[in-house]
């Protein structure tokens, strides 16, 4: 391997007549504010230490001052061009500096309008052109750089190109900032030029350029895992071919990176473990350095991308086309209460691996994919509630469940899933009670439900139950999921409250047993849903003034306390009826009412996760 550095200025670097052009490995422009405020306030910095007002601005006082050492930027030229292999994110900001001082120049009339012109665009091989212009980016500089702002519409996902305006615009404000008279810019101007520096490292063979990226990203600044896996696998295609396969993997990761930057990485685990993981100790593998994992021999042998570039191509067009499509569906479809219901709710109780099972079930360009998505989101909404609701939820047999779900739903038809998933709740269900059960809805198992729960699911649970109450009444609840579920402000968030208040009237009412009346108290049936005021100015009242909260707020559940509620409801009795549920007023809130508020709920979750 023939490696050559090559000491280079800024003016050496740009004023060559060569055009650079991203190679498929960099990862998008993602420097950020943080990133050019540093830059420019280290260059300001070394640059102030050697300016003064009265020196004469020509090169040869300049070139007497301090240097500024930028890093090394590493190339290969490949049938006539010079590809950037690292250091694309220095060369783009040095090229938006240039821009901000090419202007400045001119408002100030300065002889260095053009060299500065010249380290920016020029006559190219290929014509006129941005040194740093490789496609889209040519009409984003030449934007810039005619309008200094925004004057054209873009794709709102295309990172580098958001990150190349706003940084323009960071640029612009430290440049004016600093720069305060023409004798400081012309000087300025100069030191930029000749004494900012950096180190051209020049890869000879395209050959290596694979193994040089992941030394300069195992030793350099980190890269996140899925943009050494797109030089992994792209590095296997030949140049003259990478075009469709480079713009698949982009549109990709950018629709990702929408949600956010982290998102890229969970589809790829959750998409390497839906597809091959068929164990707990297996699923490990895949916690850290997935784009290392995938190329060991044992995972090699099932997965197939280590020296393999035609199951790269099918890799990309295929699996990724697919996979990647409908993980941003379900994702997506994960905030849209409307038209992916049990998505939101699992969403609500931060069960994102619903998106594994779903990856799972899907063949590629599966024809039941919109009704495996349905259907696998409402049973895991199914699993998950009533494991929680017959105290059979333990999170290390439940990360144990849904890895042989994940091994046993792969690729399975809608009958299988609904059947595997039955199994596997009746299963767990089982193991927890250590006895065989045929059925989850067993009373005994929910009768003492309640507080003990998870103080989040116990919230879900009661927003399921004031929406139930809605869909089968006249009355609407005020409330939305999110308001019930994720509200937890002092004031506004929404509660826990007991019904049963801890003072001597309601403890009468248990016979002054004190480890009765908690029992009773914490049951879900002597429990609701109450917004944070209310909740606290109805801390210790008796039943009948909390009852007057309770009965004029916009939650239903509380709400079917009183009276009030059923006179206003004709059709919800008549529902209530037909379905055999005890809907009914309660005047003195005791033992009674709490076993038949208990025996209510446990006879709604048979319709709600029937």
């Amino acid at each position: 391997m023939s490696i050559t550095p090559e000491r280079n200025t800024i003016m050496k670097l740009f004023s060559s007549n060569k055009q650079y052009y991203l190679d498929f490995y960099q990862r998008d422009y993602q420097w950020k504010r943080e990133h050019v405020d540093k830059l420019l306030e280290d260059i300001f910095y070394r640059f102030s230490l050697e300016y003064k007002k009265d020196l004469d601005v020509n090169q040869e006082v300049v070139s007497e001052f301090d240097w500024y050492y930028l890093n090394a930027y590493v190339t290969n030229d490949y049938k006539g061009k010079t590809f950037i292999v690292d250091g694309q994110q220095r060369l783009t900001t040095l090229t938006l500096i240039l821009i901000k001082l090419y202007h400045m120049a001119k408002e100030y009339n300065s002889t260095r309008v053009d060299v500065v012109k010249e380290q920016i665009m020029g006559a190219g091989l290929d014509g006129h052109t941005y040194w740093m212009g490789q496609g889209l980016r040519k009409i984003i500089l030449e934007d810039i750089f005619k309008h200094q702002e925004k004057t054209i519409e873009y794709e709102e996902d295309d990172v580098s190109i958001k990150h190349m305006y706003d940084n323009y615009k960071t640029i612009d404000r430290l440049l004016e900032q600093f720069i305060q008279n023409f004798h400081m810019l012309d000087t300025f101007i100069l030191y930029f030029l000749i004494r900012v520096q950096l180190v051209n490292i020049q890869i000879q063979e395209t050959k290596d350029v694979p193994m040089v990226f992941e030394v300069i990203n195992d030793r350099g600044e980190r890269l996140k895992p899925y943009e050494v896996l797109k030089g992994k696998l792209l590095g296997q295609i030949d140049k003259n071919e990478i075009d469709p396969y480079y713009n698949i993997w982009q549109e990709h990761i950018h629709a990702l990176q929408l949600i956010s930057d982290r998102e890229v990485d969970d589809f790829f685990r959750f998409y390497f473990r839906a597809k091959y993981v068929d164990n707990r100790a297996d699923w490990r593998d895949f916690d850290g350095e997935y784009h290392k994992v995938i190329y060991e021999e044992k995972w090699d042998n099932k997965i197939h991308l280590k020296h393999n570039p035609t199951g790269v191509k099918s890799f990309i067009t295929q699996d990724l086309d697919y996979y990647a499509s409908l993980y941003l569906k379900i994702r997506n479809g994960s905030n849209n209460p409307a038209k992916y219901p049990y998505l939101y709710f699992n969403s609500l109780n931060d069960q994102d691996r619903q998106y594994l099972l779903i990856l799972s079930a899907c063949q590629t360009n599966d024809p039941d994919e919109a009704e495996k998505i349905d259907l696998i989101s409402r049973l895991f909404d199914r699993y998950f509630s009533l494991l929680q609701l017959t105290g059979s939820y333990d999170s290390n047999r439940f990360t144990k469940s849904l890895t042989e779900l994940n091994k046993n739903m792969r690729n399975k038809s809608l009958d299988e899933i609904s059947t595997i998933m039955t199994q596997h709740l009746l299963a767990d269900i089982s193991d927890a009670k250590e006895t065989e059960v045929s059925t989850p809805f067993v009373w005994g198992y929910f009768s003492t439900a309640g507080t003990s729960l998870n103080y989040r699911f116990t919230k879900y649970f009661f927003a399921r139950i004031d929406h139930f109450i809605a869909e089968n009444s006249t009355e609407e609840t005020a409330q939305s999921y999110y308001n019930l579920v994720s509200k937890i402000g002092p004031k506004n968030g929404y509660h826990i409250e007991h019904i049963l208040a801890h003072n001597d009237e309601n403890m009468a009412l248990f016979g002054d047993d004190e480890d009765m009346f908690n029992q009773e108290r914490n049951r879900l049936g002597a429990i609701l849903l109450l917004q944070g005021k209310d909740n606290i100015a109805s801390k210790n009242e008796p039943y009948r003034e909390k009852l007057k909260i309770y009965k004029t707020r916009q939650v239903l559940w509380n709400k079917t306390l009183s009276g009030d509620f059923y006179h206003k409801n004709p059709a919800f009795r008549e529902f209530a009826k037909r379905n055999k549920l005890n809907f009914k007023p309660y005047e003195i809130f005791d033992g009674t009412a709490v076993e038949e508020r208990q025996r209510l709920l446990f006879d709604i979750i048979q319709i709600i996760w029937a």
